[in-house]
């Protein structure tokens, strides 16, 4: 159904549209129409009716501007519509993906927290691990300094005893050498049995009777030259021994003692190769039962 409209005298068809208005008019019409079908007192004149009609098919026909306005805001708006549906659609993406970033974030913060946490633990376990390996390296300072002391008193003591040794091997290998001498110088006395010769401390001792060396009135008898020069060879082979002389008989006294001295001196036996004097020890009790033995003492020493 189309109706004709004179506008800027260029007739144009358009398709017939009703608003709501025209709707309700049609309704109330057809109502009182049906009504009158019926049977009812209510009479419509036909030009009245047909006057009716006309009015709303020319109320219901728009201009054609109005209607290509309203088609293109309906497609406008349906547009608008599409785009604002697909925006949403969009944002509604985006929105998911940002809510799964920040999962994402809160799980790796979550992973940070705890393996700053971890850090921490460990920084704390390493500085007590670390005072606790201090204390325990102090600890062993003090013990090696402690060791180290203890080593250095063992090595200066062993080097001191090593000294002492060599020292000792020296003075016994010399006193070996020299109790060789002896016995090799004076070996007719010594076989007989005549002199004595032993071993002390320190010491070759040579036993010599006293009648043989010294007379009555204490002189150094003739028959001592021999003896007495092979103690001078004795000593001038061993120039670091020296000599000591005793009477056993009288040790208090040293006048004896001192003539064998002259009479070495005689025989070029310098006076520093002699020990001092031996002094009898006053407070010694002497044996009542036993007399001391007659005889002289010579006793060879090495430094």
């Amino acid at each position: 159904m189309a109706c004709a409209f004179l506008e800027n005298e260029t007739n144009v068809s358009i398709p017939l549209t009703f608003d709501w208005l025209t709707l309700a008019w049609l309704k109330l019409r057809l109502g009182l129409w049906w009504k009158s079908r019926r049977g009812l007192r209510l009479r419509v004149p036909p030009r009245r009716l047909a006057f009716a009609l006309l009015l709303g098919v020319v109320a219901g026909c728009v201009p054609v501007t109005r209607f290509e306005e309203t088609q293109s805001a309906a497609q406008v708006e349906m547009a608008g519509r599409h785009r604002a549906e697909r925006q949403v659609t969009q944002l509604q993406a985006e929105n998911e993906q940002l809510r799964g970033s920040m999962q994402r974030q809160d799980a790796t913060l979550d992973e940070r927290g705890d393996a700053l946490a971890q850090a921490e633990l460990d920084k704390t376990n390493q500085g007590k691990e670390r005072a606790d390996a201090e204390g325990m390296v102090e600890q062993l300072r003090g013990e090696l300094a402690r060791v180290g002391g203890h080593l250095q008193a063992y090595h200066a003591d062993k080097q001191q005893l090593e000294a002492t040794l060599a020292a000792e091997a020296a003075r016994g290998r010399a006193l070996s050498r020299l109790s060789r001498d002896v016995a090799l110088s004076l070996a007719e006395p010594l076989a007989t049995g005549e002199y004595t010769l032993d071993s002390e401390s320190q010491h070759v001792v040579l036993r010599v009777p006293r009648e043989k060396l010294l007379a009555e009135d204490g002189a150094v008898k003739p028959e001592a030259d021999a003896l007495l020069k092979a103690v001078a060879r004795l000593l001038t082979l061993h120039p670091e021994s020296k000599l000591r002389l005793e009477d056993a008989a009288a040790p208090a006294d040293a006048i004896a003692t001192s003539r064998l001295v002259a009479a070495l001196g005689e025989r070029a036996v310098a006076s520093d190769r002699f020990e001092p004097l031996a002094v009898a020890d006053a407070a010694a009790p002497a044996a009542a039962d036993k007399a001391p033995a007659a005889e002289v003492i010579f006793g060879f020493s090495v430094p």
